[in-house]
C-alpha cells in the first residue's frame, strides 16, 4: 500500500516541488522575513531557528542567541521573572564543505592533487563567515531565506494537506562577483539549497524537525563541478541551558555534563543532560535543583527537587547520498568532539589549522579538536560536546548533473514538564524520579524515532487533527463569583479533516496552566461536539466555567480538539490511525488571566470590605518563578479608586490607580515609585474612591 501511496503522490510532489523550485529562483514568494534575520519556528511546544546558511544563530562561545530545539519552548521576554535560561538543546549546527581544487596537467587535462584543497566552507557554527546577502562580500551570496506560508496559511493543513504545516526555503550559491584571487579558499561552482519542516499543530508531531539539504553543481557551470569532496555535519548540543546554568553556575555557557550515544543500525543519536564526571559528591543525570518554593495556600516554603533537563535530544538521519569512493557508503565516519574549554568560537575545527588539515579532518573526523569515539571516554560528560557526521567523497560534475542530499530529523521528547517536581528532598526519592525520568525519555527517543521515520516514508506526510478552536477567556460577571469563562464558537464542528473529506472532530479538551504558559498543562475539560452541559444554545458558543481559580492570581488556558480516527488512512490504506489530537502549545493564551471581582458599588461603606492578600506576604526563596509570586493583591474595590501605601514613618512608597471596570480587584508587584522592590516590614495603605470615600488598613511583608 505504501508503494501505491508514493505512485499516487509521485507526480503531485514533482510538480509541486518544480513549483517551488522555480518560485524560489525568481524569489517572489511571499515573505515578512528581512533578508539575514534568523526565522523562528515557535508555535509548538518544539522551537527552532533557521539562519539563512546555518541552524540558530553563529556560534558565540555557546550563549543561547536564538531557539535551538527549545523544549518546551517560550520567549524570556513574556515573563516579569527571570528563569535562570531557557530549555534549549542545540546551539548551532549545520554543514561544512570542503573539496580538492582542479588543476590542469601538461597535455591540458583535469586532475587533482590530494594536497591541493580548492577551499572549505562553514555552513555550520557561523554562518556569517562564507556568506552575505550582498554580492561580491563573501564565497557565497543568499538568495532566499523565508517560509512558504508566512501568516501560517498551512497550519493543521488547510492549505496542501500533504505538506508540512511550516516551510522554511533556503537557498545559497556561489557568487561569480566575489573576488577570491587572493585567498586560498576558493569558492565552489555549487548551490545549496535547505528546506525545513515541521508539524507544529500536531500533538503526536510536534516534537521534532526535518531539514532537508541539496548540493548541486551549478547548471551555469557547464564543465566545471567539484571533486573529492566531503560534507561534516555539526550540531553543538546543549541538553540544555537552563539545567546547566543552576546546577553549575560558575562555568560558562553550554552543558558539560552531556551525555550521548549513537546507535549506528538506527543512524540515530541521542544526548541528554548526565552525571558531570567532576563532580564526585553527587550524580547531576537530568539536571536535579533543590531549592524552597513557597504557598501562597498556607504562607509557607517547603523544600522541592526539580529536574530541570529532563528531555532527550535526537539527531535522526533519514537519508544521506551514497558517496562516490570505492565502497559506496552513506556514511564515511562519526565522532563526538569536545568543545574548546574556555573561549570556543571555532567548533570542533579549534587548532585545526590551514586548509590541508581542515579537509584531512573532515575525510578523517578523529582529526577534529578533542575527537573521541568510545562513550567512555573522559570528554563525555565533562565537556561540550560536538556530534560530528562525515559524508564523501563526492564527485559533482558540471550543469547540474549530480547532487548531494542528506535528510536529518531533529527532535526532543520526554517526561513533560510538570512532572519532574518532587515536594520533597529525600535522595532515594529523588534517585526514583531520575529513574522515571530515563525510562521516559528512552520511550520518547523510540517514538520519536519511529514517527521520524513514517513521515520520511510517506513523503512528509502525516494524519492531521482537526484545528483547535479560537477561544476567549472571560470573567463571570455573576456577582460575588469568581470563575473565569473560557468561550469558543462551533465553526470547528463542521470543519472536515483536509485529507480524509469528511468531518471526524469528537471533542474538545480544555487545560490550564497556573504557572507559565509552557505549563504545568492540567486537563480541567474534556466534551463531545455541542454537549448540552457547555454548548449555549442562546449565544451559540461553548461556554465553560472555571471555578476552580484564585482571586487576583494568573492562568493560562489552551483549547484543543480530537477526532474520531479512521480503520484506514486515505493516503495508505495499511495504516490505521487512532484519534488525533491539537497541539495544545498551537492554541494557548501567551498571557495569562487574571481572576477577579466585579468591582464593588461605590456606596457608603463599601470600602469597609476591602482586603488585602495573602497577610502576611512570604517573601520566597531560591529562583524567582512565574505566576503571581511577588503580586500583593487588593480585594473588593470600586473603580476607579486610588491606593497609597506607606512605610511606618509615612514614606510614600506606591500609588496604584485602579480603573479597571470591569474588576475590582488590583495588584502590587512590590515595586516601588523607584523602580525598586521594597524591603520587609510593616506597611499602611489608604484607599480613596471618586466620591470621596476612604478606607485604611496594613500588612507585612516577611524575609
Amino acid at each position: 500500500m505504501v508503494l501505491i501511496f508514493k505512485r499516487k503522490m509521485t507526480e503531485y510532489m514533482m510538480n509541486h516541488w518544480k513549483k517551488s523550485i522555480i518560485l524560489l529562483l525568481i524569489g517572489v514568494l511571499s515573505a515578512t522575513t528581512a533578508r539575514g534575520q534568523i526565522i523562528k519556528l515557535t508555535r509548538g511546544r518544539l522551537w527552532h531557528s533557521f539562519h539563512h546558511a546555518q541552524e540558530c544563530s553563529p556560534l558565540s562561545d555557546w550563549q543561547r542567541m536564538s531557539a535551538g530545539l527549545d523544549w518546551p519552548g517560550y520567549e524570556p521576554t513574556e515573563l516579569n521573572e527571570n528563569l535562570g535560561g531557557t530549555y534549549t538543546h542545540m546551539v548551532a549546527g549545520g554543514i561544512y564543505l570542503t573539496a580538492l581544487k582542479p588543476l590542469k596537467d601538461a597535455s591540458n587535462m583535469t586532475y587533482f592533487d590530494p594536497d591541493s584543497v580548492l577551499g572549505w566552507m562553514d555552513f555550520a557554527l557561523n554562518g556569517d563567515r562564507n556568506t552575505s546577502w550582498v554580492q561580491g562580500q563573501q564565497p557565497f551570496v543568499a538568495k532566499v531565506h523565508q517560509k512558504r506560508w508566512p501568516k501560517g496559511e498551512n497550519y493543521w493543513g488547510m492549505t496542501d494537506p500533504y505538506e508540512a504545516e511550516e516551510v522554511i526555503y533556503s537557498y545559497l550559491e556561489k557568487d561569480p562577483q566575489y573576488d577570491d584571487s587572493k585567498t586560498d579558499n576558493k569558492k565552489f561552482n555549487i548551490s545549496i539549497k535547505r528546506v525545513v519542516r515541521q508539524w507544529s499543530g500536531s500533538e503526536i508531531d510536534q516534537d521534532y524537525v526535518i531539514v532537508r539539504y541539496v548540493i548541486r553543481s551549478l547548471e551555469s557551470e557547464r564543465r566545471v563541478g567539484i571533486d573529492s569532496a566531503y560534507v561534516l555535519l555539526t550540531y553543538a548540543l546543549s541538553p540544555n541551558q537552563r539545567g546547566w546554568a543552576y546546577t553549575y553556575p560558575s562555568y560558562r555557557a553550554g552543558a558539560r555534563n552531556t551525555h550521548s550515544r549513537w546507535d549506528k543500525d538506527e543512524k540515530l543519536l541521542t544526548a541528554w543532560a548526565g552525571d558531570f564526571t567532576l563532580s564526585a559528591d553527587r550524580d547531576d543525570s537530568w539536571d536535579p535543583y533543590e531549592y524552597y518554593q513557597y504557598s501562597a495556600i498556607d504562607n509557607v516554603e517547603r523544600p522541592v527537587t526539580e529536574f530541570m533537563a529532563p528531555g532527550i535530544v535526537g539527531i535522526k538521519l533519514l537519508e544521506v547520498t551514497p558517496d562516490d569512493g570505492p565502497t559506496p557508503d552513506e556514511i564515511n565516519g562519526f565522532t563526538w568532539s569536545a568543545g574548546a574549554p574556555d573561549s570556543d568560537y571555532q567548533g570542533p575545527f579549534t587548532a585545526v589549522a590551514g586548509m590541508k588539515n581542515k579537509y584531512d579532518a573532515m575525510k578523517d573526523p578523529s582529526l577534529l579538536y578533542d575527537a573521541f569515539q568510545d562513550t567512555n571516554s573522559v570528554l563525555m560528560g565533562q565537556s561540550r560536546l560536538y556530534a560530528n557526521f562525515s559524508f564523501g567523497p563526492y564527485n559533482l560534475r558540471g550543469g547540474g548533473r549530480d547532487s548531494i542530499v542528506i535528510v536529518v530529523g531533529q527532535f526532543v521528547g520526554g517526561l513533560p514538564y510538570g512532572k519532574t517536581f518532587l515536594d520533597t528532598i529525600d535522595p532515594v526519592i529523588r534517585a526514583e524520579k531520575a529513574r522515571e525520568i530515563k525510562a521516559a525519555a528512552d520511550s520518547a527517543a523510540e517514538f520519536l524515532n519511529n514517527r521520524l521515520e513514517f513521515n520520511y516514508t510517506h513523503d512528509f506526510t502525516v494524519p492531521l487533527p482537526p484545528p483547535g478552536p479560537e477561544f476567549t477567556v472571560e470573567p463571570d460577571t455573576t456577582s460575588g463569583s469568581v470563575a473565569n469563562l473560557i468561550v469558543f464558537d462551533g465553526s470547528v464542528d463542521s470543519i472536515p479533516d483536509p485529507q480524509e473529506n469528511v468531518v471526524d472532530i469528537a471533542g474538545y479538551r480544555i487545560y490550564k496552566s497556573k504557572r507559565y504558559p509552557f505549563g504545568p498543562w492540567e486537563r480541567i475539560a474534556d466534551f463531545p461536539v455541542k454537549d448540552p452541559n457547555v454548548w449555549d444554545e442562546t449565544r451559540q458558543m461553548y461556554v465553560f466555567r472555571d471555578s476552580q481559580v484564585a482571586l487576583g492570581y494568573g492562568y493560562y488556558y489552551a483549547v484543543t480538539a480530537y477526532d474520531t480516527g479512521h480503520d484506514a488512512w486515505i493516503v495508505d490504506p495499511s495504516v490505521s490511525v487512532p484519534p488525533l489530537e491539537s497541539s495544545l502549545y498551537a492554541n494557548r493564551t501567551q498571557k495569562p488571566f487574571y481572576s477577579t471581582l466585579v468591582p464593588v458599588k461605590e456606596i457608603q461603606g463599601a470600602l469597609d470590605n476591602v482586603v488585602v492578600v495573602p497577610n502576611p506576604f512570604y517573601v520566597t526563596s531560591g529562583f524567582e518563578r512565574g505566576g503571581d509570586v511577588k503580586n500583593i493583591q487588593f480585594v473588593n474595590l470600586p473603580s476607579p479608586c486610588t491606593i497609597r501605601i506607606f512605610t511606618v514613618k509615612g514614606n510614600l512608597v506606591k500609588v496604584i490607580h485602579h480603573d479597571n471596570p470591569s474588576s475590582g480587584v488590583a495588584f502590587w508587584n512590590q515595586i516601588s515609585e523607584n523602580e525598586q522592590y521594597v524591603k520587609s516590614g510593616l506597611y499602611f495603605y489608604h484607599i480613596e474612591d471618586e466620591n470621596g470615600n476612604t478606607t485604611r488598613g496594613k500588612f507585612a511583608i516577611i524575609n
